[in-house]
Parts: structure tokens; C-alpha cells; sequence
């Protein structure tokens, strides 16, 4: 076997293998203790399904804000998918990432330059600034949360000292900062080095194309819309988990004492879990909603119950996505079809 293969089996294994077996193995740790006829009852017999339904209906209009959102931004490059377009792509991104996690960014991209006929690289550098506005987003959240909850955190830090020092100690030490500065260095002279080269030489190109993508942001026509979009859809989100709390009686209870705070921290958390390489967020996202619920109500619920209400929620916009994603590859299947006609007509 040549080295070029062997690259691209280590090549795959890290793009599709890796997430997998860590899905498997944080489900593994987050379940081997697990009773799962006691997960079963408590949510049968706990969960108003009422309040789930409609949290997996703000899903549903989620995917359209994105769509939508995205195409204003795509617009202002000179790009301007249908609206039904739009939201086939953003639907079947979340189908393909449950299989191939972060494939379904790159699916999207590929599917609306290729539908419309326009530079691959700066559709991406369109989806890169979208998806850094969601990051910048999640951010703002996670300090409006940290001053919000401030007494909170304060004794849980007191009750896990030893966690924190930890953290602590890590972000103060030189040697982090030395490394990263190392890594940077390393990579500026790599590349300065290796200028000439033709791969270097498109690189560069490829690099301003999707740039120019990037900065799409700052050229919307609607960027007041773009904004209000934006917080529609983050404000959906929130609006799904505080929808779950609802269902259940315990988090229901709890969200009466704490108001929604409860729900922020646990919505905060489990965003940022998706971060994590893995497929559809299994496993982490489970792991971090049930530690934001439990950093309010410590031991007075149970594992299985913390876990059995963070596996529904999970489960229930699986289930929107897998669903959505169905409805948008028959969709995309029928205008391909439509596009072909119109094509051999012309």
C-alpha cells in the first residue's frame, strides 16, 4: 500500500471514524450506569409531550431563519438562490452532520455553487462568517450567563475547588502561551517559506476567494434584517429548551425557583458541546445539558433523570432533523429534475 493511501485512510478515519467512537464512548461513559428501564418510566411518565411537540415546530422554523439569513448574505456576493433552495441546504447540512459531522457545511456549500452556478470558495467564505457570527453569538450568551448566574457559579466553585485550580492553572501558565505563539510561528514560517510553490501560489488565490466570501457580512444590503434574523435565531433556540423545561415536572419546578436562568446555563452549555466532533452532538450534548441542569439542583435529581430529560431533547431534534432532511433531499431531488428540463429545453 502506498503512503498517498495510507494518508487518505488516516485522512478519513479522522474526518468520519474518530467522532464516531467518540459518540460511542462518551455514550458509554454517560450510560454504563444507567438504568434503562428506570430512563423509560421517568420519561413516560413525566414528560408532557405536548410541550415537546412544539419546541420540535421552533425547529422547524429555526432552519427557515437560517435559510434565510444566510441568503442575505450570499445575495450580497452577487449569489441568489430560491428561498425553497435555501432552506433545502440548511436542512440536509444538519441531515448529512448527523452522518458525517461537518461534511454537511461543505455538502451546502458544494450544492448552492453548483445549483447556481457560482465560485465554490466564495460560497464557503459566506458559510465561514456565518458560522463565526454563531460562534461570536454563543460567546456574547456565555458572558451575559457567567454575570448573570455569578453567585451561582461562585458556590459551585466553592463546593469543586480543586476542578477550577485546575482550569486555573492551565490558562496562567507561560508554557500555554509559549506554545501557541510556537504554533503560529511555525505555521507563518512554513508557508513564508514555501511561497513560490505552485500549490502555495493557488493556495493564496483560493485564500483571497474565500475572503472575499467572509466579508460578504460587512456588504449586506439588509445587514438591520441580517441582525434581527440573527437574534430571532438564537432567541428560537433558547425558546426550544425553555419548551422542554416545560415538559417535565422536576425541570419545570426548578425553572419556577431559578426562572429561566436554569435554562440559559443548560442551553449555553450544550451549545458549546457542539464543538465537539461528533456524530449530531451524541453524547456530548447530553453530557453537558445534564451538567447545566445538575450545577442548579446538585444531587436532588438523579443521573437518570438528568440524563433521561437530556437524551429526549436530544432525540427530539434528531428526529426533526432526520425528518426535514428527508423532505429536503426529495426536494432537491424534484428542482434537479425541473433544472434538467429546463436545460434541455433551452
Amino acid at each position: 500500500m502506498s503512503k498517498s493511501n495510507i494518508r487518505n485512510i488516516i485522512g478519513k478515519f479522522v474526518k468520519y471514524g474518530l467522532p464516531t467512537l467518540l459518540s460511542v464512548g462518551l455514550c458509554y461513559v454517560l450510560f454504563r450506569d444507567i438504568n434503562f428501564a428506570e430512563m423509560y418510566d421517568f420519561i413516560v411518565g413525566e414528560c408532557d409531550f405536548s410541550w415537546i411537540l412544539a419546541s420540535m415546530a421552533l425547529g422547524v422554523f429555526s432552519f427557515w431563519i437560517r435559510a434565510i439569513r444566510w441568503r442575505i448574505q450570499l445575495k450580497a456576493l452577487g449569489i441568489s438562490p430560491p428561498s425553497r433552495v435555501m432552506c433545502y441546504s440548511i436542512a440536509g447540512t444538519y441531515a448529512v452532520n448527523l452522518v458525517l459531522p461537518r461534511l454537511g457545511e461543505l455538502w451546502r456549500c458544494e450544492y448552492i455553487s453548483r445549483r447556481q452556478k457560482a465560485p465554490f470558495v466564495s460560497v464557503l467564505g459566506s458559510m465561514v462568517s456565518e458560522r463565526l457570527a454563531d460562534t461570536v453569538t454563543v460567546f456574547l450568551m456565555l458572558i451575559a450567563t457567567v454575570i448573570w448566574a455569578g453567585s451561582t457559579i461562585s458556590s459551585f466553585v466553592e463546593e469543586y475547588p480543586e476542578m477550577f485550580d485546575k482550569i486555573s492553572g492551565i490558562v496562567s501558565s507561560p508554557l500555554t502561551y509559549i506554545a501557541v505563539v510556537a504554533v503560529v510561528a511555525g505555521i507563518w514560517l512554513f508557508f513564508r517559506l514555501n511561497r513560490h510553490r505552485q500549490w502555495a501560489v493557488k493556495l493564496r488565490q483560493q485564500l483571497r476567494e474565500l475572503l472575499g466570501g467572509f466579508t460578504s457580512i460587512f456588504h449586506m444590503r439588509k445587514a438591520w434584517l441580517w441582525l434581527i434574523l440573527t437574534v430571532l435565531l438564537w432567541g428560537t433556540y433558547l425558546s426550544q429548551m425553555i419548551l422542554c423545561f416545560e415538559a417535565f415536572a422536576p425541570t419545570r419546578e426548578y425553572m419556577a425557583l431559578h426562572g429561566p436562568l436554569i435554562a440559559l446555563v443548560s442551553f449555553v452549555l450544550a451549545s458549546l458541546s457542539m464543538g465537539v466532533p461528533s456524530n449530531g452532538g451524541i453524547g456530548p450534548y447530553q453530557i453537558a445539558l445534564g451538567f447545566g441542569i445538575q450545577f442548579f439542583v446538585g444531587a436532588s435529581l438523579s443521573n437518570v433523570q438528568c440524563y433521561s430529560f437530556a437524551t429526549l431533547v436530544l432525540g427530539a431534534q434528531m428526529l426533526v432533523t432526520i425528518l426535514c432532511g428527508l423532505v429536503s433531499f426529495a426536494g432537491i431531488a424534484l428542482d434537479n429534475r425541473r433544472q434538467s428540463r429546463l436545460a434541455a429545453s433551452a
